[in-house]
């Protein structure tokens, strides 16, 4: 069932707050199309859309991934919903995703022959259904220090917990709408903790390493804290396996637009309390695997 027509993508591959972002708009700037329509963290909505269905559709999420892997191990649930995915992506559905500029020229992603991909940290518990779409997909996986991931989680559902106090005492309940579904948290329980968002970088993580120990697909590794250290050589190297414009001079301009903040590398250490977790978790299985226990 591989779409074998079309250029094969570059799929970005890390958990949320891993630094996917800053990696996706450099290789953007570097002519990596992602999508007419993107978030401000440039996740592509079309493939976000696609990847959120899909876990919707056996009850997981992207904080509470678990059940998807059930699916994937049904041979039979598999097949039907790649029978799908196929039928979306040959089809002019994908225009959504091309946008207007490239609809004219691509009637789907078949035919779309410029380098293209997606960045979507769903995409880590959904990747065997797009590899057997795109088995010469070119892999790009991002790690970052769990402590810092998880210090960032909670920061943002913390930022989400005090917009809905305030949203509380600002406003009256209003007709017949409840207060609830107004003001009441909506986001990820899961990452109002330390804990809970440490425990989901780790989830993440080992489903990453499943996933590029199982595949046969070229796979390019990305460490955050090294690639903030030397951007300029690090993006070469990965603009030369995404077969993108590598050149010096051309690197040297996407890094001065996105920006590369070299601050953001362990940036837990300026936190007391977050260094004291690191203290508690420094010795787990994933932080020493990747050399963050240190």
């Amino acid at each position: 069932m591989a779409l074998s027509a079309a250029t094969q993508p570059v799929i970005l591959l890390g958990m949320h707050r891993s630094g996917t972002a800053m990696i996706a708009r450099l290789l953007e700037a570097l002519g990596l199309f992602q999508g007419s329509e993107l978030q401000e963290d440039h996740e592509s909505i079309w493939f976000l859309e696609l990847n959120d269905l899909l876990l919707r559709r056996v009850n997981a999420a992207w904080d509470q991934p678990e059940a998807i892997c059930s699916f994937l191990e049904n041979p039979e649930a598999f097949d039907l919903t790649l029978r799908c995915l196929e039928d979306d992506l040959a089809s002019s559905r994908t225009r959504a995703f091309l946008g207007k500029k490239w609809s004219l020229k691509s009637a789907s992603l078949l035919s779309y022959g410029q380098p293209w991909g997606w960045k979507d940290p769903r995409t880590l518990f959904t990747l065997p259904l797009w590899l057997a779409l795109f088995p010469g997909a070119r892999l790009v996986y991002i790690v970052r220090n769990g402590v810092d991931v998880a210090a960032s989680l909670r920061a943002r559902e913390v930022r989400e917990l005090e917009r809905r106090r305030r949203e509380f005492d600002a406003k009256p309940a209003v007709g017949g709408r409840f207060r609830l579904q107004r003001a009441g948290f909506k986001g990820s329980a899961r990452c109002l903790s330390l804990e809970g968002a440490f425990s989901l970088w780790e989830q993440y993580v080992a489903q990453a390493e499943r996933a590029l120990e199982g595949s046969a697909q070229a796979a390019h590794r990305i460490r955050f804290e090294s690639f903030l250290a030397e951007p300029a050589a690090e993006l070469e190297e990965l603009a030369r396996f995404c077969q993108i414009n590598s050149d010096k001079s051309a690197v040297q301009q996407a890094i001065a637009r996105v920006g590369v903040n070299a601050k953001r590398a362990n940036a837990f250490v300026a936190d007391p309390t977050i260094r004291d977790f690191h203290q508690r978790v420094r010795g787990s299985r994933w932080m020493q695997h990747y050399g963050y226990g240190g």
